[in-house]
C-alpha cells in the first residue's frame, strides 16, 4: 500500500511529469474518482497529486533524526522538494494538505492541524506522513 498526498491551492499550478531517476516530486491532476472522493475534504479549488522520486507519495517518508544517518542520504531530495514546493506556494496563499493511503480518497481526516511550513526542517522537525491527516499550510 503507498500513500497519497495531496495539495489544494487557489491558483493553478503547473503540472509535471514523473521521469524516473530524474524526478524529486511531481504535481497532477487526480482521476475523476478521485477528485470526486476527495472534494469535500478542500476548500481551494485546484486539486493535485503530489507524487516523489518513488512515482507515488511514499518518498516524502522521512525522519529528521536520521538526517545523518548513511542510509538515508537518498531519501532525502523528496521531502526537501515538498517543504520547498510548501515555502514557494505560502508566500502568497494558504495550501491545503491531505495524505491517505492510495485508494482511501473517500475517507474522512482523522487529525487536522495547521503548520507554518518555513518553521520546518528537513534535520530538526519535518513532519510525517500520516494518513488520513489534513494540514493547512500557512505563513502564521
Amino acid at each position: 500500500m503507498c500513500y497519497a498526498v495531496f495539495i489544494a491551492t487557489s491558483t493553478p499550478q503547473q503540472t509535471t511529469e514523473f521521469v524516473p531517476d530524474v524526478t524529486k516530486l511531481h504535481l497532477e491532476l487526480p482521476a475523476d474518482k478521485e477528485l470526486a472522493a476527495l472534494k469535500d475534504k478542500f476548500t481551494l479549488p485546484y486539486i493535485y497529486y503530489v507524487g516523489a522520486d518513488t512515482k507515488c507519495s511514499c518518498g516524502f517518508v522521512f525522519h529528521s533524526e536520521y538526517f545523518d544517518d548513511p542510509d538515508w542520504q537518498d531519501s532525502k531530495a523528496s521531502p526537501q522538494a515538498l517543504l520547498d514546493l510548501l515555502n514557494d506556494l505560502t508566500i502568497n496563499e494558504s495550501v491545503e494538505y491531505y495524505c491517505c493511503w492510495d485508494g482511501d480518497w473517500a475517507e474522512p481526516a482523522e487529525e487536522s492541524r495547521i503548520l507554518n511550513s518555513r518553521n520546518i526542517a528537513l534535520d530538526k522537525n519535518y513532519f510525517e506522513l500520516i494518513e488520513r491527516e489534513f494540514i493547512l499550510f500557512k505563513e502564521m
